[in-house]
């Protein structure tokens, strides 16, 4: 655990903050990692919430959020100078298998604040020769200010909204549809019943799918077995009662092969 320091709590619009914080041990963070924040001294909220890292530069980590409940709401009310306690770095990241880049294009399939991740994973590529695009689905257009700095670090971009307000209408699993070809590789981050979506449509065409799980974690280290996941026997795992095969979100992930995930049980 590690005090951070307040430099930066920006809105972006549709109740999306990026904070930039002074972290000694940003500069250990690998993309796709998370962290656990706490954002009073007091015991409300009770709990730490797991952030994924959305970048780092120096000694600054950024967190991207979304006020959604009471933490965020005490999160984005908070000033320059302030203080948070963060643990961290923490998970297993994100991993290109050895010799792919520059022979596949890279996926990245997000959606909401499942963006978060794939910025520092765009930047730590962006000067391989691996062609890379970033597919976002988002309810309206208002939700899509998070995709902007994407193109400054030259991932392409693009958008499925519900309401066809910008880019395709519909999921953003009909754009990737249209998207993906033999040979990709898929990285995405978004609400369970999408990656369950992605993780099929990968498994059809043969692309190799990697998926960022997102889920409620108390401790963020494995032991309070709160984000336990069940996968298949196959697959080396943690086996806790009655032969059923689990790993834990926070420490073995939070990123999976797909085809390790019992998405009957997701």
């Amino acid at each position: 655990m590690k005090e951070a320091i307040i430099i930066e709590n920006k809105a972006l619009g549709a109740d999306y903050f990026l904070i930039s914080l002074k972290w000694a041990l940003a500069p250990k963070v690998r993309p796709g990692q998370f962290v656990m924040l706490r954002v009073t001294g007091s015991m409300d909220p009770l709990l730490r919430r797991p952030f994924s890292v959305y970048n780092t530069d120096g000694d600054t980590v950024e967190l991207l959020y979304k006020v959604v409940g009471k933490g965020t709401t005490i999160l984005s009310s908070l000033n320059p100078g302030d203080d948070v306690d963060l643990l961290g770095p923490l998970g297993k990241g994100f991993s290109i298998p050895g010799g792919m880049l520059g022979k596949s294009r890279l996926l990245m399939v997000a959606g909401g604040v499942g963006i978060a991740p794939f910025y520092h994973l765009g930047r730590s590529i962006k000067d391989s020769d691996c062609d890379n695009l970033l597919i976002y689905g988002a309810r309206t257009k208002r939700d899509t200010v998070v995709v902007k700095p994407f193109k400054d670090i030259g991932v392409k971009i693009k958008i499925a909204t519900e309401d066809g307000s910008r880019g395709t209408k519909g999921l953003v699993t009909g754009l990737l549809e249209s998207e993906m070809h033999c040979g990709d590789i898929v990285y995405a981050c978004g609400p369970s019943l999408m990656l369950k979506a992605v993780a099929e449509m990968a498994e059809d065409k043969g692309v190799r799918c990697l998926v960022s799980l997102e889920r409620a974690m108390a401790c963020g280290i494995g032991v309070c077995l709160g984000c336990a996941l069940r996968t298949v026997s196959h697959r080396p795992g943690r086996v806790l009662k009655d032969d059923r095969t689990y790993q834990m979100v926070c420490s073995d992930g939070p990123v999976f092969d797909s085809r390790d995930v019992d998405w009957d049980k997701i």
